[in-house]
């Protein structure tokens, strides 16, 4: 027989379990409004994102059709090179997953 402490422990547990799960499905509806790996139907896409030292950050972003790589400073943003499609799609084909790195800091 379950005593009223084991169920209480019990209803502790599965509350915060879930409670992990909502924060985690929270964080990953705003990464996709901000990155939109979800939603391939936009325009702009965030492929890929690595931080960088000194508040910098790398990203690869689809524009259309044509993919570039952008870095990210303090000091603005720069557009670095457009990256050829072809690799893109060498690394889609060969199963490459993109990262986006959740806790980058975000410009504002």
């Amino acid at each position: 027989m379950i005593d009223a402490g084991e169920l209480l422990r019990f209803v502790a547990a599965f509350g915060a379990i879930a409670l992990a799960l909502c924060t985690f499905a929270m964080l990953a509806r705003r990464a996709a409004g901000a990155g939109s790996f979800l939603r391939r139907d936009r325009l702009v896409e965030v492929i890929e994102t690595t931080t960088l030292p000194h508040s910098s950050s790398l990203h690869v972003v689809k524009l259309g059709e044509a993919y570039f790589a952008i870095g990210r400073t303090e000091g603005g943003i720069s557009v670095l090179s457009e990256i050829p499609k072809d690799v893109i799609e060498r690394r889609q084909a060969a199963g490459v997953k993109p990262r986006l790195n959740l806790l980058a800091p975000r410009s504002r």
